[in-house]
Parts: C-alpha cells; sequence; structure tokens
C-alpha cells in the first residue's frame, strides 16, 4: 500500500469533433483544425509513456457523439494498444455526448482498456507488482441525461487509495448532467480523489483530500473554451497525493484579446486601425501562452507542440472612424480581417484573427478635460469602477437584470429562453452602458 504510483486524470476528449475556424485558412490550417482533439490523445498517450504513469482517467466524453465513429474508434483503439505495450490501463467513463444506452463498440477493445458499466456502479482494483495499490469507482451514462445521484452508490473501503470518477455539471438544480454540490461529492465516504469530467476549463476545486477537479478539455474547438488544454498528472505516495501536475496538450490556442483606442491611438482611417491591430499581436507567435517554466525540456515541449493561435479581438474605445465602423457591410468585416490575416501570413506559428468585436464610439475632444469641468464624469468613473471591481456590487447588478439572465457554468446547459452571462459579459455590459452614459452626458453639456 506504500507503493508509489502516477496516473494521467482527462476527460472530454470529443474525438469525432474538429476545431471552429471562420474564413478561407490555408489547406495546412483547414487540416490541422481537421486533426486537432485527435493530435491531443496522441500527446495524452505519449506523456503516459514518457511519464511511466500506472494508468489513464478518462472521466466522460472520449467521442463526440454515440454514434462512433469508425476513425474515432480505430484511433483510439490505436492509441491504447500503444499504451499496452507500456503495461498502462485506461479507465473510462461515458458521458453525456458518448451515452452508452444499447449501443456496442465498433471494434474489440485492447485488454488495457476498463469501461465502466452503465447499468450498474463498478469498482477495478489496480494492481502493481501483485499488490493492490488504487480502486477505481465510476459508471457511465446510460443516455444522454443523467439525473440519478449515482454518487451516493459510490461504496467503497478505506484500505487504498480511492478514485471516483464522475460526469457531472457540478451544478445542483442542473438535473441533466448528475446533480450534485461540491459539499456533497466532498461527504461521500472514503474517497481520496474526485476525477471529474464535463467542465470544459480546469479547475482544482478541493486541494485537500478528497482532491476534486476538473482537468478541462485537452483541446479546446472553439472560443468559448479559450485557453491552453491540458489533463492533470498525478503522483501518489502512501495514500496521499504527493504531486500534482497541469500537463498542457492543446496545439492550437484560442484566445481573445482586447484592443483600447484611446487619444494615444492614432486610427484616422483603416489602414490605421489594421496596422494598430498588426502591432498589437503579432508579437503573440512567438509568445509562450501560459508562462509555462522555462526548464529546457518545457521550452522543447512548447517548441514541438504549439501550432498557433485563433484569435477574438474586442477593439474597445473612442475612435475617428466610428461612424466608418458603424457602417461596415458585412463584406467590408470580411475584407478587413481577410486583410489582416494575409498581412499576418505564416510564421514560425500562426496566427489566424477568427472575428471582430467592435465595441467602439464617438471620439470625444478631451474627455480629460470634461472630468475637471464636470464632477459628474468623475462619479461616473467611480459608479462604474465599483460595479467592474466589488463581487457584491456585481452581484446587485446582476440581480437587477432580472431572471432572463442564466449564469454560463458550462456549454452543455443551454436555455434558449435565457441570455447567458459570464464575467467577460458583465464586464461588456458595464464598458456599453459608461460608454453610452458619456456620449449623452457631453450632448446635453454642449445643449446647456
Amino acid at each position: 500500500m506504500s507503493e508509489t504510483f502516477k496516473f494521467i486524470h482527462a476527460a472530454d476528449l470529443h474525438l469525432g469533433s474538429f476545431l471552429n475556424i471562420n474564413g478561407r485558412p490555408q489547406k495546412e490550417m483547414q487540416d490541422l483544425c481537421k486533426g486537432a482533439v485527435y493530435d491531443a490523445f496522441e500527446r495524452i498517450c505519449n506523456k503516459a509513456i514518457s511519464y511511466e504513469v500506472d494508468f489513464i482517467l478518462l472521466c466522460g466524453d472520449v467521442y463526440d457523439s454515440y454514434l462512433r465513429s469508425i476513425r474515432g474508434n480505430r484511433f483510439f483503439i490505436n492509441q491504447c494498444l500503444r499504451l499496452n505495450t507500456k503495461n498502462i490501463n485506461v479507465y473510462v467513463i461515458y458521458g453525456n455526448h458518448d451515452a452508452m444506452d444499447d449501443s456496442q463498440e465498433l471494434f474489440t477493445m485492447p485488454q488495457n482498456v476498463h469501461i465502466l458499466d452503465s447499468n450498474k456502479v463498478e469498482t477495478f482494483m489496480v494492481y502493481k507488482k501483485g499488490e493492490v495499490i488504487a480502486k477505481i469507482i465510476g459508471k457511465s451514462y446510460k443516455r444522454r441525461n443523467e439525473k440519478e445521484k449515482i454518487y451516493e452508490n459510490y461504496l467503497i473501503d478505506n484500505d487504498v487509495f480511492n478514485i471516483a470518477m464522475l460526469h457531472t455539471a457540478l451544478e445542483g438544480d442542473n438535473k441533466n448532467y448528475i446533480p450534485c454540490t461540491l459539499e456533497e461529492l466532498k461527504n461521500v465516504p472514503n474517497i481520496d480523489y474526485w476525477a471529474l469530467g464535463h467542465i470544459h476549463k480546469n479547475n482544482v476545486l478541493s486541494d485537500v483530500k478528497p482532491i476534486i477537479a476538473f482537468p478541462g478539455i485537452p483541446q479546446g474547438r472553439d472560443m468559448g473554451e479559450q485557453g491552453v488544454g491540458g489533463v492533470f498528472l498525478v503522483t501518489v505516495c502512501q495514500k496521499e497525493v504527493a504531486f500534482m501536475e497541469f500537463l498542457p496538450i492543446a496545439t492550437v490556442i484560442y484566445k481573445r484579446i482586447e484592443i483600447i483606442l484611446d487619444n494615444d491611438t492614432k486610427t484616422e482611417n483603416f489602414s490605421d486601425l489594421s496596422r494598430v491591430i498588426y502591432d498589437e499581436i503579432s508579437s503573440l507567435t512567438y509568445d509562450n501562452p501560459q508562462n509555462l517554466n522555462e526548464t529546457k525540456n518545457s521550452k522543447e515541449d512548447f517548441e514541438n507542440r504549439f501550432k498557433g493561435y485563433i484569435v477574438q479581438l474586442v477593439i474597445k474605445g473612442r475612435t475617428d472612424i466610428n461612424h466608418d465602423i458603424q457602417r461596415m457591410t458585412e463584406d467590408d468585416y470580411n475584407q478587413l480581417i481577410e486583410g489582416i490575416n494575409e498581412e499576418l501570413g505564416l510564421k514560425k506559428y500562426f496566427l489566424w484573427i477568427d472575428s471582430i468585436l467592435f465595441r467602439t464610439s464617438e471620439s470625444l475632444q478631451n474627455y480629460e478635460s470634461l472630468k475637471i469641468q464636470n464632477s459628474i464624469f468623475n462619479d461616473l468613473e467611480e459608479v462604474t469602477k465599483m460595479y467592474s471591481t466589488d463581487a457584491e456590487s456585481k452581484k446587485q447588478l446582476v440581480k437587477n437584470w432580472g431572471s432572463i439572465w442564466k449564469k454560463q457554468i458550462n456549454t452543455e446547459s443551454i436555455d434558449e429562453d435565457k441570455f447567458d452571462y459570464d464575467e467577460d459579459v458583465i464586464a461588456d455590459i458595464i464598458l456599453q452602458a459608461r460608454e453610452l452614459v458619456i456620449e449623452k452626458l457631453a450632448e446635453a453639456l454642449e445643449i446647456m
């Protein structure tokens, strides 16, 4: 029981899906987007072999659909066969996207792949050198919606390191994806590590026993899945998590970048605007996207892994060409992005402008002088700051919006009758309100 062992905690591979990209990218980039999710799983297997882990946990949504594609199923099997040659086992629960129902696998799974049952909670014992070092408990989704609190049946003895696998939205009021709360998971007895899946952002919800963690999606596929995707590498010694590390996996990174236009930014025409955009983002092609530790191995891994950014720009501030921006047709908009992408070209890493959100307004001759002339503008800045930074004020603001708004926790819980919001949406609404108030106040002062 004192044996040290390592495992990789991964989830949400979504084999069979592809990266969303707008415009007309080169064929090389299109091919990369079509194969990125497969490349991510191959890299996970490479990491497992290189770190000599004992097993891998895949916590739901291995496939993007319960209708397994031949390509996705064969690719998964071939990678698991590689792991089998290194005596690395793979433990799988299926989630809402790849629920088992009554369907069977297209091909026979290798002997090292253990798929947990969808009809009952199942437990596997993990052996090393003839000794049980861990137990893994869990249950696959039988159908796309799993309303049962299946974790209440996770009954297990406390004799070894116990891992519970669960694919959940971790929302007590969400009836579709195993409703539960953090406290409910903590109260399940004898669990040392909760290996979660479903939420596409990595997050360690509890760093003391029981460890509770989402690894997130290894490879983001659209602007809703921004940042560096990856997995957790966990080292266990004497029934305790001795070390837990996030391993970056994604080859392509979705990123939203804000550009603020102000008095120091000359934008008299679209040529100026294109130059500002180019100057702002071109350096990204050589940036380390997550400030990884600058060791030789991490730098080499970054060089070998990273292919490029797909970027959404948010242009804010006051500009002399706001009127022209607002009058742009769809064709004008597409031509602007296409021109910038052509100028960026293919460098060491690609950089592709996927979309631009304009949050600009008309220029004011001198906003600072307006604040000096009338204290109401200073009051406005104070109010804006309060709602932007103070948690309670922000909570009250959202409450005042009414029940039509719903906090976005995961992209699966879409309610067509409500507007989803997150921190970015709140900040965007506050900014637009601020700009509108400034504009109306300036007009009123001119009239007076």
